[in-house]
């Protein structure tokens, strides 16, 4: 029987290579049992890590500003192919994840920091960008990113205006004099984990800026912005699917600069050889921190159920969280575990338990499905 481990990270708490390594080795040594290990990234948090495993080059870490101006720089890391390809994700220096609970602050928070990196990639002579979006603390529409890269935004009154959420509804004009020839040169290529809109009842702001500290009444201020942003970029990239990802960020990339819109999970499925993996499959094992409504919106999970369903290969989850708002039957799941629930917030973000509960979990869903076949395999010999 071959079973493929698809993990993408547990976020937080366990990467998606530690996952599926404490799997493959729970698995080791079964009879009859052939292991392939795949790690599961869309554009998210990890999405570097992933790509950088299968590429030539060097880690590179700076001090960079964080999601909210005031607070520390934070330390982020991006990765530098030999082929000067520059692998960047939005969560390293822009990431819900760098903030406290009690601090996160959507109308302030920027992706200035991202830009940095990005520029910093260029200064050392990178030309293709690969940025994978998701995670974010922001809803600035990439205004930030685009502030670091040179563009200077301004109000009715000429007033140069902080790169942030609150600021969208106020810009007049967007200066691009600024914007040196090196990044113009740059190619950009825009990796989403979510297929949501720039505004709209499936916009950024409704469905994200809630869970990044926005109350009702800043939630539609948001939405107000990005609907002067619409106007400011044009209809044909407001109305792109995936345009809202990362609070937005595509809108005005797109605008200004050179840039291709991609789905992150096939991306790098493409990179990592996930669709070879599944040939012969007779099971395939993904999951990640939090199963829900989003999962099948181009998550990473999601995209592996596709794929594999695609294959008619059955698939099974184990994840920390399974939300009640998740059908896992109809996404076309065998089976979905859920290895955090009664455990402690502490307990579940531990590295080693998430490990030791996800292996036992992966090596009881397998023996389940081998005593299933071979259940159906005495039936059809009758």
């Amino acid at each position: 029987m071959k079973v493929v481990l698809a993990f993408d990270k547990f976020k937080g708490s366990a990467t998606a290579r530690q996952l599926n390594e404490a799997a493959q080795q729970c698995l080791c040594g079964l009879d009859g049992v052939e292991v392939t290990t795949v790690a599961v990234a869309d554009g998210g948090d990890g999405t570097t890590e992933v790509l950088a495993s299968n590429r030539q080059g060097q880690w590179v870490t700076m001090p960079t500003i964080g999601p909210l101006l005031q607070r520390e720089p934070v330390n982020a890391r991006y990765f530098m192919c030999d082929d000067g390809t520059a692998l960047i994700e939005v969560a390293a220096a822009s990431g819900l994840a760098l903030l406290p609970q009690d601090e996160r602050d959507v109308m302030r928070t920027t992706t200035l920091g991202t830009g940095m990196l990005m520029r910093d990639a260029m200064e050392r002579g990178s030309r293709h960008i690969v940025l994978g979006l998701g995670g974010s603390a922001t809803c600035d529409a990439g205004m930030g990113i685009m502030s670091a890269l040179g563009a200077e935004f301004l109000d009715r009154q000429g007033h140069h205006l902080y790169p942030s959420g609150e600021s969208l509804e106020r810009i007049e004009h967007i200066e691009t004099l600024g914007i040196p020839q090196t990044v113009r040169d740059c190619r950009f290529t825009i990796l989403i984990d979510v297929d949501t809109f720039l505004c709209g009842e499936r916009g950024t702001a409704r469905l994200f800026a809630p869970q990044k500290g926005a109350s009702p009444e800043q939630v539609e201020q948001l939405e107000h912005g990005l609907a002067h942003v619409a106007d400011i970029v044009g209809q044909e990239i407001a109305c792109k699917q995936g345009c809202g990802a990362a609070g937005g960020i595509p809108a005005l990339m797109m605008y200004l600069l050179n840039c291709e819109l991609l789905p992150g999970a096939p991306y790098v499925f493409a990179c990592n050889g996930m669709r070879e993996a599944l040939d012969g499959a007779d099971l395939v094992i993904t999951g990640e921190g939090k199963l829900d409504r989003q999962t099948m919106m181009g998550k990473g999970p999601g995209s592996v159920i596709t794929m594999a369903r695609e294959k008619n290969v059955p698939v099974a989850a184990v994840c920390g969280v399974v939300e009640s708002d998740f059908d896992w039957q109809q996404a076309g799941l065998f089976k979905a575990v859920a290895v955090s629930e009664g455990l402690s917030a502490a307990e579940a973000m531990d590295n080693d338990r998430t490990l030791m509960n996800v292996s036992r979990a992966v090596a009881e869903l397998v023996d389940d499905f081998a005593a299933f076949a071979d259940g159906e395999k005495n039936l059809g010999a009758l």
